[in-house]
């Protein structure tokens, strides 16, 4: 028995010819579209992720934004509504005043 390749019947035949170089090119070139699609899918997702995160970041900043616009609103409106503030407008801009205690009449039912 010799080592090497078995040129007799007995073992798989193989045929490499020209109907096999084009066969392979085929799944070289079918291997290189998938290949590139598979990059280009990275990039995109690459992309999206980045605008994403980007998109997210904003909003992140508009939702702090917001939060020191409403404490600004409610301190604003507390001063606006503040009892001393109402009885000085209407002291001063609706010339009213607290009765006199002879004036107050309780009435009872």
């Amino acid at each position: 028995m010799s080592k090497g390749y078995q040129t007799s019947g007995d073992g798989p035949d193989f045929e490499l010819g020209m109907g096999s170089d084009k066969k392979q090119a085929g799944v070289a070139v079918v291997l290189l579209l998938l290949v590139v699609m598979s990059a280009i899918a990275v990039i995109y997702s690459s992309y999206k992720s980045r605008q994403l995160f980007s998109d997210v970041q904003q909003a992140h900043k508009r939702s702090i934004q917001m939060k020191e616009e409403w404490g600004r609103l409610l301190l604003e409106q507390s001063t606006w509504a503040s009892p001393a503030r109402i009885e000085q407008i209407a002291i001063k801009k609706l010339k009213m005043k607290a009765p006199e205690s002879s004036d107050i009449k309780v009435i009872k039912q």
